[in-house]
């Protein structure tokens, strides 16, 4: 397991330097081909379903991640104070979480202090799955992964890895599609 985690880190290093953009951060590449999010269903944790349309009008950091992740661990904190801090400004975080069942979600988010994001699992994984197929050509879903998808649910930007949303570039970068 150990070794597979060192493989993973080893790819996910390589990766940010491959996908360099003016200043926002190394492993952001932004993107122009007007690719929409899925709207297939996710569940919330009261059991209701919905689609990631249902965010249309906002900005979004549309953000895969998993448990068992130990760099969702070190993202995860700081996208829910993103969340709180910036969704009166029109951007919001949907962490899709890729775990088996909404209630490991749930507990994990509660657990860690995660009460600004929504537990929302990706139901059968396919929103993560057509996310990263067409915007990175893998079937895998490597965690975390995030996507900045602007207000009428165009893919802009694709993350693999962390990224510091706590910078003022992607602070910037955010309030600016908030605002056009």
């Amino acid at each position: 397991m150990r070794f597979v985690a060192l493989i993973a880190t080893f790819f996910m290093t390589l990766a940010s330097f491959a996908y360099a953009e003016d200043g926002f951060a190394p492993n952001v590449k932004l993107v122009t081909d007007g690719k929409t999010v899925p709207t297939n269903a996710l569940m919330y944790v009261d059991g209701s379903r919905g689609s990631l349309a249902d965010f249309k009008g906002d900005v979004l950091i549309v953000t895969l991640w998993q448990v068992n992740c130990p760099y969702c661990h070190r993202e995860m904190p700081v996208l829910n104070r993103l969340h709180s801090e910036m969704q009166g400004e029109g951007v919001k975080v949907v962490a899709l979480g890729m775990d088996q069942s909404i209630g490991v979600i749930t507990a994990h988010l509660a657990r860690s202090g995660l009460t600004n994001l929504k537990p929302i699992m990706d139901v059968d994984k396919f929103n993560g799955t057509v996310l990263s197929v067409e915007n990175f050509g893998r079937l895998s879903i490597a965690t975390p992964t995030s996507f900045i998808v602007d207000k009428s649910g165009v893919v802009v930007a694709r993350i693999w890895g962390l990224v510091d949303w706590d910078s003022e570039a992607a602070r910037g970068y955010l309030r600016g599609l908030a605002a056009s």
